[in-house]
């Protein structure tokens, strides 16, 4: 009896030569399957491997961000996300998409209406407390200020100033909205003050400076100099340091005689508040914004009103400014108010030579606006002692910090550019194929006789 290889072979001989190309057509195909089949192996362990590129791309909107990070970590596990926030993200989405960035998966966003926005909250050297609020955003646009309780005052950013604000009794946290995006700080110490030093010729000027920083909550040290041979001095004046005073007030030239000290205090931290006349004397003159001072410009004898109130007084212009000086304040063409650093301190010096008319000959509310403008003077430069605060979580620039924690954004078109077919239905069609390969070499083989 004939083997099975010899019936195969006798029926092959017994062909004619069509049926013999069909049949080796046939056994090319098949090859041509187990190649296939080969091909679909290697590209699924590249697959399983993490070759050949990047997945497709898992998308979420701000609506939809909180739902998709729960998916993205227990079900998906994609290789790429990307984000479209019409705002800027809470502390725990932020958070939550940089620890998927450190567990391997791509992480990309888009915003094109977040507006860069900073804001800074600090105490105020000042008896009566309060904080000085500072907010970085674009010129033009509008920051609305807001505590715990509800909205506190809004403006619109002036080119390159920012907004500044004075809150009386800030809350524990304060934010700053700029569009889309929330700001948010915290008071992280608060202040120690110490006392004042006033040193001044007697006068309308130096006696209602003195009483106005008392009535404000100051505790003041004085020395006045009533004549060449005569000075009067409230409290104990003594060593002029950090370790007691907060600021140091000079009205006139009479503080000469204490200018070298003045200027070791001020190099070590401590603050000084220089009225324009007292840079006639050389030493003085060292240590101020403006070396010099034009001649006083009398007022006109119009009493200070409510919404301009320095205005109607009387000037010694500030001049002679030195590189470092930054200007505050003018009244025209002349500088009425100018500061400098000067070593570790500040030095603020002021044009107006008769504030006291303000308190005098203003309105109803002239004392209060004149204590709390000097108060502000003598807070822009005062030293005090700090003590540190819990503060609870924050984000003072919420731009910047996703910028940091997730990279620059992308515009969406790129991200477009950039995707893939999604890994988990591209292994789905690899197996489908693999099957399909393998069933049909089979098949082949088996109705043609050969195992």
């Amino acid at each position: 009896m004939r083997s099975r290889a010899e019936v195969r072979e006798s029926g092959v001989s017994g062909m004619g030569g069509g049926a013999r190309l069909g049949a080796r057509l046939r056994v090319a195909g098949e090859w041509a399957l187990r190649a296939l089949v080969l091909a679909l192996l290697v590209w699924s362990l590249a697959l399983a491997l993490s070759w050949g590129g990047k997945g497709a791309v898992e998308r979420a909107s701000t609506e939809t961000l909180s739902e998709a990070l729960v998916r993205w970590t227990t079900v998906a596990g994609p290789e790429r996300v990307h984000v479209a926030f019409d705002h800027a993200p809470s502390l725990v989405e932020r958070d939550w998409l940089a620890a998927l960035v450190g567990a391997g998966t791509q992480v990309s966003w888009s915003g094109p209406s977040l507006l860069p926005t900073a804001l800074s909250i600090e105490p105020r050297a000042d008896p009566a407390g309060g904080a000085e609020v500072s907010v970085a955003a674009p010129a033009g646009a509008v920051v609305v200020l807001r505590d715990t309780v509800g909205e506190l005052d809004s403006a619109r950013v002036e080119a390159a100033s920012g907004v500044r604000a004075y809150i009386p009794r800030p809350k524990v946290t304060l934010d700053a909205a700029v569009g889309g995006v929330v700001a948010r700080a915290a008071l992280a110490d608060s202040l120690k003050l110490g006392r004042l030093l006033v040193l001044g010729a007697a006068g309308w000027e130096t006696k209602f400076v003195i009483a106005a920083l008392e009535e404000r909550g100051w505790r003041v040290d004085a020395e006045v100099r009533v004549s060449p041979q005569t000075t009067v001095r409230q409290g104990s004046v003594t060593a002029i340091d950090t370790s007691r005073y907060s600021a140091v007030l000079v009205l006139d030239t009479t503080a000469a005689a204490h200018a070298d000290r003045i200027a070791r205090y001020v190099r070590s931290g401590g603050g000084l508040v220089l009225w324009s006349p007292a840079v006639d004397a050389p030493r003085l003159a060292a240590l101020a914004p403006g070396r010099r001072r034009g001649e006083v410009m009398e007022d006109d004898g119009r009493p200070p009103s409510d919404s301009a109130p320095r205005e109607a007084l009387s000037i010694a212009p500030i001049t002679g400014l030195v590189p470092d000086a930054v200007v505050l304040e003018r009244r025209g063409e002349h500088v009425t108010l100018a500061a400098r650093r000067l070593g570790a301190g500040r030095v603020v010096e002021t044009g107006y030579v008769n504030t006291w008319r303000w308190r005098m000959a203003g309105g109803e509310d002239a004392p209060e606006q004149h204590r709390t403008w000097l108060a502000g003077l003598v807070s822009s430069v005062a030293y005090a002692g700090r003590v540190g605060l819990a503060v609870p979580p924050t984000n003072p620039a919420p731009l910047a910090t996703l910028i940091d924690r997730l990279g620059p954004a992308v515009v969406a078109e790129e991200v477009e550019a950039g995707g893939g077919l999604d890994r988990a239905v591209l292994a789905r069609w690899l197996f489908a194929s693999l099957c399909l390969a393998l069933l049909a070499e089979w098949a082949s083989r088996r109705t043609r006789g050969a195992r």
